[in-house]
């Protein structure tokens, strides 16, 4: 207990201020429910990406878009007292359309992987410095990952001496280190860094390894050759450290993102398989019901309602809607991705937040047909229904009720 009530306190104490230049770590967020955001703004944006795969019906709501990330704003404000300045997005998902909304709600900074960038226009840059993308009225600046280091951390080096592994790492700094009279290079390192651990098979927890790895970073930083940054430090520069800024202004401007994430360069995780399919054309035949009940889509900016009237109510179906565009459920869909134990937990945790839009929007007062939902994974094993054959009659039924 003493350990989990100390996360946040500890965190927040050495979250970076770039006020003051003090602190050793950038908090950012991810959007709310962790949707693959660009899907939810608009899912005809995969058409760029997976021009060859088959896609459900359209689903573009930029207001749920925009909830996503004002949600996730508000709630880093409430546990640290100011905004965040970057913003993870699920996945690495972008396109150019939702930077506005990043920026919009304050956000300074996003990230994705290389190979965005490198069909982004104009093509052709490396991803060793920040990159300013037009977002409405102002521009952001993207950083992007190398891919090769990172899953280094991640899949490489768990079988490799500890030492070694660390070595290996810096060295490949130092090999893309520029000349005396050349401009900084930023290498950006972005992994799920709660994943690696557990498969270091020699290094339990991967302790060997983050030592050697730290020592020899602190001491070439100490040697002036390597300094070891956060992107908003990076971004606004700390002289105490001699870090010179790299204000939007100064960066490589960009013309237009490349919809896609970290997986692939693409969608095609989430969208674009017969399973997925199908989830999507739930997802929309719900948020189509909710948005002609009757029932307002809450400020998502503002507080929740005292609970159980009927303005909570409503508050809660759109919540329930939010939940059911998050990217979990449509990882898990299709043959690209099973689960360990199984996928249909996460098939039932799915129909279970469609089954509370309606619920909750009929308790505030809306007007919502009859829907069933069957499983699209079914609880017996062997092949999912086919999609054409898949709950069509039950949805095609339906009769309008209000409590």
């Amino acid at each position: 207990y003493k350990v989990m009530a100390g996360v946040i306190p500890v965190h927040r104490e050495l979250r970076y201020r770039p006020a003051t230049y003090t602190g050793q770590i950038d908090i950012i967020t991810t959007p709310y429910y962790h949707p693959i955001l660009p899907l939810i703004y608009d899912s005809e944006l995969a058409r760029t990406c997976q021009p060859d795969d088959s896609l459900p019906p359209r689903f573009s709501y930029p207001p749920d878009a925009d909830a996503q990330v004002a949600k996730a704003v508000k709630m880093y404000k409430e546990i640290f007292g100011v905004p965040p300045l970057g913003m993870w997005p699920g996945e690495g998902s972008v396109a150019q359309p939702v930077l506005e909304i990043l920026r919009d709600n304050g956000i300074l900074w996003t990230a994705s992987d290389v190979r965005v960038l490198q069909k982004s226009r104009p093509p052709g840059k490396n991803n060793t410095t920040p990159f300013r993308f037009p977002a409405g009225r102002k521009p952001i600046s993207l950083v992007f990952r190398d891919t090769d280091l990172s899953d280094r951390i991640g899949f490489k080096y768990q079988s490799m001496d500890p030492e070694a592994a660390a070595e290996d790492f810096v060295q490949s700094l130092l090999a893309a280190a520029p000349g005396n009279d050349e401009p900084d290079v930023l290498i950006t390192v972005i992994l799920d860094g709660e994943n690696a651990w557990e498969w270091y098979r020699n290094d339990p927890d991967g302790k060997r390894f983050l030592n050697a790895f730290y020592r020899k970073l602190t001491a070439l930083y100490r040697q002036g050759r390597v300094t070891s940054t956060t992107v908003s430090e990076y971004l606004a520069g700390n002289p105490r450290r001699g870090v010179p800024a790299h204000p939007v202004a100064s960066q490589p401007a960009m013309e237009w993102l490349w919809p896609g994430s970290w997986i692939n360069g693409n969608y095609d995780t989430w969208i674009g398989e017969r399973e997925e399919n199908k989830a999507w054309e739930y997802l929309l035949q719900a948020r189509q019901d909710l948005q002609a009940s009757g029932v307002p889509r809450p400020n998502p900016r503002k507080d929740a309602p005292r609970t159980g009237t009927r303005a909570w109510n409503a508050y809660m179906a759109w919540e329930a809607m939010y939940a059911a565009e998050g990217s979990d459920w449509f990882w898990w869909y299709g043959a690209d991705q099973i689960a360990p134990g199984g996928d249909k937990p996460f098939d039932t945790a799915f129909l279970s937040h469609l089954e509370n839009v309606y619920r909750f929007a009929r308790r505030a007062g809306g007007t919502l047909p009859i829907r069933v939902f069957p499983p699209i994974i079914p609880d017996t094993a062997g092949p999912a229904p086919d999609a054409g054959q898949t709950g069509q009659g039950v949805m095609g039924r339906t009769k309008e009720v209000k409590h």
